[in-house]
């Protein structure tokens, strides 16, 4: 796995090649039931946690999660599927309660070899929405 960040952008970026079909791993990051077990479980250092989630994965869907710190502290993750193309795309904005940004979250799913064998390479990129409009702009 590989991250970076850019300042000026306000992005963060990761790249990770995961021993699964593109296909296999659209459906983790689609179904609620997978995302919960994924993305920040109980035994997860930091103690972060999502859980209760909703998701309809298609270009305009909304989806809401509830999360919890190793504190206890409760939040909200929540916002707007912008482009869902299984399984190679797929991108939402970001809205959490300890947060009063916009972003956006992209996911590229790139056919891979990953231990000699058919996988798939994640890029991840968390970006401040503020700064896509402005270059939309431009």
């Amino acid at each position: 796995m590989s991250a970076s960040d850019d300042a000026a952008s306000e992005a963060v970026q990761a790249t990770v090649d995961i021993a699964a079909s593109p296909e296999r791993v659209f459906e983790a990051l689609t179904d609620p039931s997978e995302l919960a077990a994924w993305w920040g479980a109980p035994d997860a250092p930091d103690g972060y946690r999502t859980h209760d989630w909703e998701l309809d994965a298609r270009a305009g869907g909304r989806y809401r999660a509830r999360t919890t710190d190793a504190d206890g502290h409760e939040g909200t993750l929540e916002g707007e599927v912008v482009t869902a193309e299984p399984p190679h795309l797929l991108e939402y904005t970001w809205r959490a309660s300890w947060d009063d940004r916009e972003t956006r979250v992209r996911y590229e799913l790139q056919p891979a070899i990953v231990h000699g064998r058919s996988g798939t390479r994640v890029v991840v990129r968390h970006t401040a929405a503020i700064n896509a409009m402005l270059a939309l702009a431009a």
